[in-house]
């Protein structure tokens, strides 16, 4: 079977989006005019997992999120989806998400890489730094294979003449001793010469290069030594060389089970995230991806969460890149998904038709769309810390079997070479393996898959670090949605966010917390047959004139000033009361450092409370408390779309639209926790 381009893929995807549309008697827009419905949750580790479980929770209690046609996350953000594609799939109902049980756990256990309390807690981080040495020794087994097998065929070559160990016994005790020392001297007095001159600019870098000159030529005379020495003694018995050869064959072996997808740090934490996000999945908790979505399938629960584009970051070091790549640290927007992975560089096959590909699982992709730490960087690879990543097993990555070399249904690889492929940065095209990545290394919000795919709307959470609001992930993906797609995002003139949502130093907060923007297409490419010479061509079309294509709803993680301090009981309403006092005493949040990936409960019950309201925000409610107890009114498409682009209120009352929200309005409104028992209370963080 061929690759695919990327235009037959969204082509049969959309065939099978129309199938479930029918099967849930769902219908956005007309057969002429498909309104097709996408979500992005963006990247940022756990900050961004817990705020996008929050903003779906409100888009689900209006019946917003099961309308949606595609859900399309990076990491963080994957985080989330997993949880809603893989519960949605074991309850087959959307009001069975997000429930008391289900939120209370994932609280607790918001610190997922080392879990519990105590005695508990003191043990899971001693498991972690266990694994982590566990794997990084794993890891080195490739560089010991190659290094034996060198060592047992020049034992052989050389011990059909004579011994191969040279008797270097003179050496040792004679000059070497004078060597040592010499050596060590200088290191003394390279060592006493770096204290005493410390800003002196050249004189460590003389020393260097007399200590490298010094250890070639060392080098040099062993090597000639030991090539001396194979003229004397006894030639090596037969049964001792076929012993070495039977050991290098061994080794050669080996090497086809060294996979670093096995043996690398992905596995652990790619548990932890199950362990978290999937304890409530039941036997879809480790589903094959294939399997996420079917169409086709009789049961409605093979279909009924939106359809996954979980995405990843392909990574094309140079020169491994190829060619064309120079001068450039290039990277492409590789897919996992139920029916189609690949990239448009690869081109794509089939996700049942290779085994690699058929294997692959839920929560493999979700953390391979999580792989922030991988010598591979995206946009970020850098050859240090390719060489540095590598050695110290800095390996989330994942490699898998590249779409255009792929002609079997198995790829027979062997391994050790595709660990110094990652030392010296030579991933690419040209090798039968690919190495893939967090989706931020090349667009962190997720959008890009969806104007790809002519999305009518689009609702963007951008959860990632961002203290500064710099919108720099809004700004790339503004570039490229321009030069590689003829796709403008314009904001409107009184929804820029650099105004609104970007906080004045003297406010502190921000004025609103989401900003609507219009998608208009300046270009497109169609492929032609050039009639002449009977090749596929690209034919470049330019308008003349803008068409607007769909609308883009950008929302940002940001807090709006308080209007009041309520009263609070921290016996009686512990959460509430340390939610309220969260901003203060975390100036950061909630821009707090992705590095941070463990949550207490109240900084995780913080960030879960920020997302259900900025839901809310994007659909004009302000009172979000009545609707704690039972699901509010099903909004349609078409509801949504008159909202933010002819100002027809959702709900009533409605606040006016499009009015920018003042000082005076609450952070967190009417906010009910996953406590029943407990009053509503009013307050602001």
């Amino acid at each position: 079977m061929s690759t695919l381009s990327f235009k037959e893929v969204i082509r049969r995807e959309k065939e099978q989006l129309r199938l479930r549309r029918e099967k849930l008697q769902q219908q956005h827009g007309t057969p002429e005019q498909e309104n097709w419905f996408g979500i992005a949750l963006s990247g940022g580790g756990i900050r961004s997992a817990t705020i996008n479980l929050g903003f779906l929770k409100t888009l689900n209690k209006f019946g917003i999120l099961q309308k949606a046609d595609y859900l399309s996350t990076v990491s963080g953000g994957g985080f989330t989806h997993s949880y809603i594609q893989a519960t949605a799939k074991e309850t087959g109902d959307f009001t069975k998400l997000f429930t008391d049980e289900h939120i209370a756990a994932m609280r607790k256990h918001g610190e997922y890489f080392t879990p519990g309390q105590g005695i508990w807690k003191i043990g899971n981080t001693f498991l972690i730094s266990v694994a982590f040495v566990v794997s990084w020794l794993m890891s080195l087994i490739s560089p010991v294979i190659v290094g034996g097998i060198i060592y047992y065929i020049y034992t052989i070559v050389i011990g059909f003449t004579g011994n191969p160990v040279a008797d270097t016994s003179n050496f040792a005790f004679g000059g070497g001793w004078w060597a040592l020392l010499i050596a060590g001297g200088l290191m003394l007095l390279h060592f006493v010469t770096n204290i005493a001159l410390n800003f002196n600019l050249s004189v460590s870098k003389q020393f260097n290069k007399i200590e490298s000159a010094m250890a070639l030529i060392g080098l040099i005379l062993y090597g000639w030594i030991l090539l001396a020495g194979v003229k004397a003694g006894d030639r090596l018995s037969d049964s001792v060389l076929v012993n070495y050869g039977i050991n290098a064959v061994l080794l050669f072996v080996l090497g086809f089970f060294t996979n670093p997808n096995a043996l690398s740090f992905h596995r652990f934490y790619r548990k932890q995230l199950a362990d978290l996000f999937l304890r409530f999945s039941g036997k879809y908790r480790n589903m094959a991806l294939k399997d996420v979505f079917d169409a086709q399938a009789a049961d409605k629960k093979a279909f009924i969460a939106p359809y996954p584009l979980i995405n990843t970051c392909l990574n094309l070091q140079n020169p491994g890149g190829g060619d064309k790549f120079k001068g450039s640290k290039a990277s492409d927007y590789f897919l996992l998904s139920p029916l189609f992975c690949g990239s448009k560089l690869t081109c794509y096959v089939p996700t049942d038709r290779y085994v690699d590909y058929r294997k692959m699982t839920l929560p493999a992709a979700v953390t391979i769309s999580a792989a922030a730490v991988n010598p591979g960087l995206g946009n970020y690879s850098n050859k240090l810390l390719s060489v540095l990543m590598t050695l110290f097993n800095a390996r989330l990555g994942f490699w898998i079997s590249n779409p255009i070399t792929l002609v079997k249904s198995y790829a027979i690889v062997w391994w050790p070479i595709y660990f110094f492929k990652e030392l010296m940065g030579r991933i690419g095209l040209s090798n039968k393996m690919i190495n893939i990545s967090d989706g931020g290394h090349i667009e962190n919000l997720g959008v890009y898959e969806l104007l790809r795919r002519g999305c009518r709307l689009v609702v963007s959470v951008d959860a990632g670090e961002d203290r500064m609001y710099s919108f720099a992930e809004l700004n790339n993906l503004i570039i490229r949605a321009r030069n590689e797609l003829g796709l403008e995002i314009r904001f409107r003139p009184d929804d820029q966010p650099e105004e609104l949502i970007r906080p004045r130093p003297s406010q502190v907060y921000s004025k609103k917390r989401f900003a609507v923007a219009d998608i208009y297409q300046w270009w497109e490419d169609e492929k032609i047959i050039d009639p002449a010479t009977g090749k596929e061509e690209t034919l470049i079309i330019n308008f003349d004139e803008p068409k607007k294509t769909g609308t883009f709803i950008y929302v940002k993680s940001s807090v709006l000033a308080p209007a009041g301090k309520p009263y609070l009981s921290e016996k009686e309403d512990y959460l509430k009361y340390g939610t309220y006092k969260y901003k203060v005493y975390h100036p950061d949040f909630p821009h707090e450092s992705t590095s941070d990936q463990f949550f207490d409960e109240i900084q995780w019950e913080s960030y879960y409370q920020l997302g259900q309201y900025l839901g809310a925000d994007v659909l004009g409610i302000k009172d979000l408390g009545k609707f704690e107890d039972a699901n509010g009114p099903q909004i349609s498409v078409e509801q949504m779309l008159a909202w933010f682009d002819e100002h027809v209120a959702l709900l009533e009352p409605a606040p006016a639209p499009r009015e920018a929200p003042g000082a005076e309005q609450e952070v967190f409104e009417s906010i009910k926790l996953e406590q029943p028992e407990m009053k509503e209370v009013k307050y602001q963080m």
